[in-house]
């Protein structure tokens, strides 16, 4: 639960401001159906260039779980969510289980 983790030292934005769980908080996108908020089309555009970044520096820097959530986003978009709130990919991810 949100309270306990925020009482220690691993209290997470997604449990105790930001839960992406529908009916857990009140205010928060999960609560309104994931309108309003960050746009996962943002974010996709966001990671999009962040990996960039990241490959076109000296180093050539992998980032492989940018490129997962990355994928996981356009997913998200490709199935007409795109507009949605970021953390609408709890609700996805959760949808595509019980596929």
């Amino acid at each position: 639960p949100a309270s306990r983790t925020s009482a220690t030292s691993c209290s997470r934005r997604s449990s105790d401001t930001y839960n992406p769980c529908p009916g857990v908080m009140e205010g928060v996108p999960s609560a309104r159906g994931y309108s309003g908020g960050f746009a996962c089309d943002l974010m996709i555009k966001d990671l999009g260039l962040a990996s960039a970044a990241a490959h076109s520096s000296k180093t050539k820097l992998a980032l492989p779980l940018g490129s997962l959530a990355l994928q996981l986003y356009s997913l998200m978009s490709m199935h007409g969510a795109g507009n949605k709130d970021f953390s609408g990919l709890y609700k996805f991810i959760v949808e595509a289980q019980k596929q």
